[in-house]
């Protein structure tokens, strides 16, 4: 008998420990998606909540991943949406930059992962943040932002996304679009708000600035996910140099001065003789661009002017060549590093308008040898001569043209 109760004991115990052993696997299957690794390669992700629609949908994780620009026809449909036309080239394939404004182009894919870490449904949503720097005063700018649903497959209810800005350098930025808080967007949908920003430059001083985008966002029906990645902006140089007042541009793009000759006649049709006949110094070209100079001993160039026109033995003679109002107009420029040459080694030439077009056709040299000499001495009429400066100083203030900064001269009809 105590044999046989010995024997049910033992029973028993096997059971329990088999049915402990049952229970702990059951567990172990049920067990929630924190336990498991985290998806690598789909950004931030979080588990999805226990019993919530995305998880009985098969959803066990819920990303979101910060990428490059949107695709090509992407960028073309936020384009046409956007309050600014410059958001991509002719051909729709880059986002453009000028020196006056910019276009930044980056985006969001949000992505429900099974338990497998396989995507089963995804949103893509483009985000768009072009700016004008001229549109307003002062070192300060706005974008006007777009976001806009460009995918979304059908199991992707809705998503959120709230977007702010930081920037580097003398630079504050202003609140985040929407003033911070989450906007929804379903399939298509798009959503327009504002970032701005704004440098208080010193007098006299430059800063270098660039704006970094931050979002954050869910999948509704998911918990939360932020999105620790970014992506930058253009860089912007913001002065306070210019004597209009402080302003900004954007780096990377040679400042030019455009010259129409038409308007400017004998004094444009100089310059871009001098262009393309000096050919061993053909300054103000986009290969061998000019450098503004302030020499602050000699702030109107008269000096460097004069010793182009009027010293030495070769003087200009005014009048000489019949132009009515005569003018030496020198080039390059004097308030430049590559102007105010000897005048002895520059070429003299008359700038002539033929059956009423100017034109380089009409240019006759009257002393000196091209192609090696450094300057040309032009024959122009006196007010075309202060109009062509007075076009080239609004320039200057225009483009933000600093000292030591190199700049093209362009000519037009």
């Amino acid at each position: 008998m105590k044999r046989v109760s010995r024997l049910l004991a033992v029973m028993v115990s096997l059971a329990l420990t088999g049915a402990l052993l049952t229970l702990g696997a059951s567990s172990a299957a049920a067990a929630p998606a924190e336990s498991r690794v985290t998806p690598q390669g789909h950004g931030s992700c979080t588990a999805t909540a226990p019993g919530s629609r995305l998880q009985r949908q098969g959803a066990a994780w819920t990303c979101l991943k910060v990428e490059g620009p949107a695709p090509t026809p992407v960028a073309a449909r936020v384009a046409d949406r956007s309050p600014a036309d410059l958001c991509t080239d002719p051909s729709g394939n880059r986002v453009v930059s000028t020196r006056h404004a910019y276009c930044t182009r980056g985006s969001v894919r949000y992505a429900l992962l099974n338990d497998k870490g396989q995507e089963i449904g995804h949103a893509l949503v483009a985000v768009v943040t072009p700016a004008d720097l001229k549109a307003s005063s002062g070192a300060q700018w706005r974008e006007d932002v777009t976001i806009l649903v460009a995918e979304m497959t059908s199991n992707v209810p809705a998503v959120t996304l709230a977007l702010s800005s930081t920037c580097s350098g003398q630079c504050i930025a202003g609140t985040p679009a929407w003033g911070g808080a989450p906007v929804v967007l379903g399939a298509g949908e798009a959503v327009e708000g504002v970032l701005t920003y704004s440098s208080s430059v010193a007098n006299g001083a430059v800063s270098f600035i660039q704006p970094t985008y931050h979002v954050r966002g869910e999948i509704l029906g998911a918990d939360p996910v932020t999105v620790h990645g970014s992506w930058y902006g253009p860089e912007v140089r913001c002065d306070a140099e210019i004597r209009t007042g402080p302003g900004c541009i954007v780096m990377g793009h040679l400042a030019n001065v455009t010259l129409s000759r038409s308007l400017y006649r004998g004094a444009a049709v100089a310059y871009e003789w001098a262009q393309k006949n000096l050919t061993a110094n053909n300054f103000g070209t986009a290969d061998k661009p000019l450098m503004r100079l302030v020499d602050p001993l000699d702030p109107q160039n008269k000096k460097r002017r004069a010793r182009t026109c009027d010293r030495g033995p070769y003087a200009f003679v005014r009048g000489a060549t019949g132009v009515p109002n005569d003018s030496c107009d020198e080039y390059p420029f004097a308030g430049t590093y590559q102007g105010g040459k000897d005048g002895a080694q520059c070429v003299d030439i008359t700038p002539r308008a033929i059956g009423g077009v100017w034109d380089v056709t009409g240019v006759t040299v009257d002393r000196g040898s091209p192609p090696n000499a450094p300057c040309v001495r032009a024959h122009v009429d006196n007010d075309d001569n202060k109009a062509a400066g007075g076009e080239l100083g609004r320039a200057v203030q225009s483009d933000r043209i600093l000292n030591g900064e190199w700049y093209q001269v362009i000519i037009v009809p």
